[in-house]
């Protein structure tokens, strides 16, 4: 059997989540406290207790024996209303052998008491001629792997008891014969075991001495299973759990499988998983791993908990991206995990985005904690850079996109048109650093690093600055224009309206005109007179900051910024910016306020 469909309502801190259309492997992720765990617990209240059914489920029949049992091919639930039909099914869910068409829960709670070894008889009965109650795998996973210990070599033991009473009654007939009727028990762990952990060998078991598992590490002495690390050991133990009753046609919850695990170990567990049982089980994991939802995410059937939402359905499906974000889709792509976690996406743009990131964190953390801060790089040109922004109206999943932008490059115009999407900000300063020039603040970061008396004068510092910005001029200058020529360096791509309906001949035409319209733009920008006149007046505008105090807005701050660390603290400008932030947040917010405004802002704006 599996799940088809899924709602459930008033399960706090959960309102209403509804999925439908789940595969063979589903997963539901949230940040914590979003209500994973409390719907994976009324997922299992329904089946433990069909009388009193917790969620709608709509469950499906996989095989032929269930749509006999039931009578139909389906079974729906609904909450507190009492359902004969899957109460009465799921009374028959004991097995020998085999354990088909059931429900399994691997709970987070996977920590393992110490093995208790049982006495071990040449009459051992085989544990799988003994039926097991359907609970019995809706209880708690610490509790059942001393068991299942147990359990294999009794298993182990029984085997040797039937090779042997089937020699005695076939004394005609080869040892090989018996062999292939009985065979080896605990082949499929050594099989699986190995999958798990590549480059080991878990070593066969002598069911007359029972003890820990041993493997060995290609040519070594065997070696103590607890001597894995924890997330092997786990990986091992959560699968092994599942293959001891030939686990077939059932549904498995399994809650947070990431836990202890390195990604790659969690993404060879899951698909380990998934070729239990031939494929016929339907695995639904529930999560907060960032990682694993981004590995799964173009499977459809990926959905976080949007805690958020207050009135509709919480569940939020993820899928491929649609073509509203073919410009931010693949800085996106690899991130998506972190939407279903709870996180927002804020995209930092600039040639210096990947070191601003760390400056912007500190404050996010402050004002807009649920931020995720993502360097988007450089934007080349003005034209791609509208394509972003014009992105960040669509939200993804239903997730907000954001993005701050240093000024280089951008008249006030530009800005002004960026910035009605107000999704969209530019520092009201060309550069970050040009928040991280304030003397006083400076001063104190040099008495918490310890520097010479000197250094943290207040006065010594502020002529330390503009001295650093005076003799780095020519450069400023030779920036601005570079910055200029970048981002106006490129043709607007064509954009064509109605196509189906116009002839061959008009699209043509409309490219070329639009296209010789944009040369004849950029003939006319980066002319000679046009780019002289440029140079001219970003000369004479930083010259002029100099002398009337305005420079900390309009310099390049990475710039003098860097230099006044080098030439005049002697100190790692990295490490100053840390102090120096730190400083700001704590004891001058005002010298930031501009920054600290942008998070405030992004944060009234989400959905």
């Amino acid at each position: 059997m599996k799940i088809a469909e899924l709602r459930a309502t008033a399960i706090p801190p959960i309102r209403q989540f509804e999925i439908s259309g789940m595969g063979s492997v589903v997963i539901v992720a949230g940040a914590n406290g979003s209500g994973k765990t409390r719907l994976k617990d009324a997922i299992i209240g329904t089946f433990r207790t069909p009388k009193s059914p917790r969620v709608h489920l709509c469950i499906e029949a996989t095989r032929p024996e269930e749509s006999s049992a039931w009578g139909q091919d389906s079974l729906v639930t609904e909450p507190d209303t009492r359902h004969s039909k899957l109460e009465e099914y799921m009374s028959t869910r004991t097995r020998g052998g085999t354990y088909v068409g059931s429900v399994i829960q691997v709970d987070s709670d996977r920590s393992i008491r110490p093995i208790s070894f049982g006495t071990i008889a040449y009459a051992t009965p085989d544990p799988d001629d003994a039926d097991i109650n359907y609970t019995y795998y809706l209880s708690s996973f610490g509790g059942r792997w001393s068991d299942l210990v147990n359990k294999i070599y009794q298993k182990a033991a029984a085997r040797d008891r039937k090779i042997a009473q089937f020699v005695k009654d076939n004394p005609e007939r080869p040892g090989s014969d018996a062999l292939s009727k009985y065979p080896d028990p605990f082949l499929p762990y050594q099989q699986v075991f190995s999958q798990l952990l590549p480059g080991k060998q878990l070593e066969a078991i002598d069911p007359k001495q029972p003890k820990e598992f041993h493997y060995r590490v290609g040519d070594s002495e065997p070696l103590a299973f607890n001597s894995l690390g924890s997330g092997e050991q786990e990986v091992v133990k959560v699968t092994f759990d599942l293959i001891w009753k030939q686990i077939r046609h059932c549904v498995i919850l399994v809650d947070e499988p990431e836990l202890h695990l390195h990604p790659t170990l969690t993404f060879r567990l899951i698909e380990t998983l998934k070729k239990l049982g031939e494929g016929t089980n339907q695995f639904m994991f529930f999560t907060h791993s960032a990682d694993l939802v981004s590995t799964y995410y173009a499977t459809g059937n990926v959905y976080f908990i949007d805690t958020e939402e207050a009135d509709q359905n919480q569940a939020r499906r993820l899928s491929i991206l649609d073509d509203h974000h073919a410009a931010t889709a693949s800085k996106v792509a690899t991130n998506l995990g972190l939407f279903a976690v709870g996180k927002k996406i804020i995209f930092i743009e600039g040639a210096a985005s990947s070191i601003d990131r760390l400056a912007y964190h500190k404050i996010s953390q402050e004002r807009f904690p649920e931020a995720y801060l993502l360097p988007i790089g450089s934007v080349e040109n003005i034209s791609t850079l509208r394509n972003v922004v014009a992105e960040l109206e669509h939200a993804i999943f239903g997730i907000d996109l954001f993005m701050i932008r240093d000024r280089d490059g951008l008249s006030p115009d530009q800005v002004q048109s960026l910035e009605q999407n107000p999704r969209m900000r530019c520092l009201k300063r060309r550069h970050i650093e040009n928040y991280l020039l304030d003397a006083d603040l400076i001063s104190r970061v040099a008495q918490h690093l310890y520097l010479d008396p000197e250094r943290q004068q207040v006065d010594a510092i502020e002529q330390g600055l503009l001295r650093v910005a005076r003799e780095s001029l020519k450069t400023a200058v030779v920036l601005t224009v570079k910055e200029f020529v970048r981002i106006m360096g490129a043709l607007p791509a064509p954009k064509i309206r109605s196509v189906d309906s116009k002839s061959w001949q008009d699209i043509e035409q409309e490219i070329i005109d639009q296209v010789t319209v944009g040369e004849g733009n950029l003939r006319e920008v980066f002319s000679k007179v046009a780019l002289a006149r440029r140079f001219e007046e970003e000369r004479q505008t930083l010259e002029e900051s100099l002398t009337d105090g305005t420079w900390k807005v309009v310099f390049p701050g990475k710039i003098v910024f860097a230099r006044f660390c080098g030439d005049f603290l002697r100190e790692d400008a990295e490490r100053t910016r840390q102090v120096y932030l730190d400083c700001a947040l704590r004891e001058r917010p005002d010298a930031i306020q501009d920054i600290i405004g942008i998070f405030d802002h992004f944060k009234a704006l989400r959905r």
